[in-house]
């Protein structure tokens, strides 16, 4: 891999310098024990099964079963053996931790989707190798609506706190492992002079990681900066559910962080290697920026009618100027007052249990926004 500078300022006065304070570390204190292996290192298990489905005409049979959440009848004996495996238990597994994770998830609300998407998904395309696999499977031509409902599907799926909330998680987190698998293979395919040495293997174990902690380091210091309260053991929720859920996604638990420091620790590693925002990588940030799906919930016009003010407004708040920058995310009139009712908003107390309640209709509405939008 090649190790480049570019990203100095992210840790000395921008966003990494941001969460290591949040963190209460210092650049100097952080170590680094990873290996530039791990971007070559890939889910090359299920790449087997998943081009063996392909070949014989069981993969779309399996994607289907899974987004009815349908049991197993007439699945192959390999998938039926290998879902099996996966739903053993892992011994370091709190499921309590995992219970408290959810619940933030949930009772974080419309807070927790703004900070995903105009802080995690948004920021992260400042780190151009992050973006290649993207590009080279055409997610870019589908446009920002049909990524971001993808991404909010797997997101509630893997969070929720209900009673088969195990077999929905189970079942994202499946669907979309044979999807990274199926993507990886159509890259190796159609692109047979992919750069390893520059991006890694398309959606390597590192790169995963990274992504882990777009779910975890950038949404919780995202509802920090917005005013919205969490104890310390729904922290640590937030990171364990999502070490599960990154293991069900085929990475090695022991390359997981389990705290904000581990995920420090191995994010400074990864930008090392990250090279700075590319025209793919400005075009996926104009596309998003520029996706304005109406959210039902909000009952004025006026609101409906300015999404893309708002989004941008939040992006503005949590994104660093170097980063905004790079991105050339514009930057609004007013932009203080969307950040600021929200920072009101979420200081206002309310009971867990109603916060839980509401927060997890409010997603599942814009979900179903954003599902009616490009069907």
């Amino acid at each position: 891999m090649i190790e480049n500078k570019n990203n100095i300022t992210f840790w000395s006065d921008g966003n990494g310098h941001d969460f290591l304070e949040w963190a209460n570390l210092h650049e100097s204190e952080l170590v680094s024990n990873y290996n530039v292996n791990l971007f070559e290192e890939y889910d090359s298990e299920v790449d087997k099964l998943t081009e063996q489905w392909m070949r014989k005409g069981d993969f779309k049979t399996i994607m289907k079963s899974l987004h009815s959440n349908s049991d197993e009848k007439g699945m192959p004996e390999d998938y039926i053996e290998f879902k099996k495996n996966l739903q053993v238990v892992p011994e370091w597994l709190d499921l309590d931790l995992i219970l408290e994770g959810c619940q933030l998830s949930e009772r974080s609300g419309l807070t927790r989707l703004l900070v995903l998407r105009n802080f995690a998904l948004l920021g992260g395309y400042n780190f151009a190798n992050l973006t290649k696999p993207l590009v080279a499977t055409g997610s870019l031509e589908k446009g920002a609506a049909y990524r971001l409902y993808n991404t909010l599907n797997f997101w509630v799926d893997v969070s929720r706190s209900h009673a088969k909330s195990g077999e929905l998680r189970l079942n994202g987190c499946l669907r979309t492992r044979l999807v990274h698998s199926a993507s990886r293979l159509m890259i190796q395919n159609k692109h047979p002079d992919w750069n390893v040495g520059t991006y890694g293997v398309p959606i390597n174990h590192a790169d995963m990681v990274a992504t882990n902690i777009a779910f975890t380091v950038y949404y919780l210091f995202g509802l920090q900066k917005l005013n919205f309260k969490f104890s310390e053991k729904e922290e640590s929720g937030i990171f364990h559910l999502w070490k599960y859920v990154t293991y069900l996604l085929g990475v090695p638990a022991e390359t997981i962080p389990n705290d904000k420091a581990e995920a420090l620790n191995f994010f400074h590693f990864w930008t090392r290697y990250q090279a700075q925002p590319d025209q793919d990588a400005l075009k996926l940030t104009a596309s998003l920026l520029h996706e304005n799906t109406p959210i039902s919930i909000f009952k004025l016009d006026i609101i409906k009618r300015n999404m893309e003010y708002i989004h941008t407004s939040i992006s503005n708040h949590l994104i660093d100027s170097t980063i905004r920058k790079n991105l050339e995310i514009p930057e609004v009139r007013f932009k203080n007052i969307i950040p600021k009712a929200l920072q009101l908003k979420n200081q206002l107390t309310k009971n867990n249990e109603s916060q839980i309640k509401d927060g997890r209709e409010k997603q599942r509405s814009v979900l179903n926004d954003y599902k009616n939008r490009i069907t």
